[in-house]
C-alpha cells in the first residue's frame, strides 16, 4: 500500500525545503502524492518532485502523483516537462497534450 502525501497549494521556492524533507522522511515506502489542489507551482518545487521520482525509481519504489491539477499540468509545460518527469502518468501527459 502507497502512504499518501498532499501537497501545498501554493509550491513557491519557500515550500521546496518542506516538500524535500517531507518526502525524505517517506523514502524506501511507495508515495502517491496528491497534487490535485496546487493552484501555483514554482521551478525549485519542481525541481524537488523530478528529484524524488528518480530516487523512488533507483530505489525501486512506486513513487506516482495523481491527481494532478491544471496549475501543476502548466507549471511543467512551462518549463517544457513531461508530467511524468514529476510523477504523472502517460495517461495524464496524454490527457494534457489533448486539451493543449
Amino acid at each position: 500500500m502507497s502512504e499518501g502525501y498532499n501537497l501545498q497549494t501554493h509550491l513557491d521556492s519557500a515550500a521546496a525545503p518542506a516538500l524535500a524533507a517531507d518526502l525524505k522522511a517517506l523514502r524506501g515506502r511507495p508515495v502517491r502524492v496528491d497534487g490535485g489542489a496546487v493552484r501555483f507551482a514554482g521551478t525549485l518545487s519542481l525541481q524537488v518532485l523530478i528529484a524524488a521520482r528518480r530516487q523512488w525509481l533507483e530505489d525501486g519504489r512506486d513513487f506516482s502523483v495523481h491527481p494532478l491539477s491544471d496549475a501543476l499540468g502548466a507549471a511543467c509545460s512551462d518549463l517544457g516537462l513531461s508530467l511524468t518527469d514529476i510523477g504523472g502518468s502517460q495517461d495524464d501527459q496524454n490527457d494534457m497534450e489533448r486539451t493543449a
